[in-house]
């Protein structure tokens, strides 16, 4: 039961902060995040704990349906050089040199530890990112982003027991 109130809780703080969006001109995933950090605010009592299978069952698998439903498939193979090299160089250099320089900052965490860390911390969103930019940036840079990030929540969605970098090497 628990888990149903989870879940009815994250889908009312999504629609309300829905609402909240068409009257305070700030970009969705902002609010979102902030009604997030509140919801997960200790002293406020609303503390939600999710299950990580819990969101990879279900709401991972709708956004991946949507953006891969929704992203050009012609684009998606003309720009397939870059998306390629984004997912996985961009995602390999951003972990070398976060791991490097999270371990250069705090030198008691081992390096295998701090590149763990950074894979985590690594990865963009494209929804994020095309819902904040709101057709600011040009359509080949988005198809770009958008098919890197749907290569690489693909990846981790098939096989959820190792980080993403190494599922884009494998």
């Amino acid at each position: 039961m628990q888990t149903a109130y989870t879940v009815l809780i994250l889908l009312m703080l999504v629609s309300v902060s829905r609402l909240v969006a068409r009257v305070i001109p700030l970009p969705l995933p902002l609010l979102q995040i902030a009604a997030g950090a509140i919801l997960a605010w200790p002293t406020l009592g609303l503390h939600v704990a999710l299950e990580p299978e819990l969101f990879l069952f279900l709401f991972l698998p709708p956004l991946l349906f949507s953006d891969g439903w929704r992203i050009p498939k012609r684009d998606l193979w003309h720009y397939r050089g870059p998306v390629l090299m984004l997912a996985v160089g961009l995602v390999l250099f951003t972990v070398l040199g976060a791991g490097w320089f999270i371990h250069w900052l705090l030198p008691n965490i081992p390096l295998p530890v701090a590149f763990a860390l950074a894979a985590v911390l690594s990865p963009t969103d494209a929804v994020a990112v095309s819902a904040i930019a709101q057709d600011r940036l040009p359509t080949p840079l988005m198809r770009i982003l958008q098919g890197e990030s749907l290569y690489r929540l693909c990846n981790v969605q098939t096989d959820t027991t190792k980080p993403p970098v190494y599922l884009s090497l494998v």
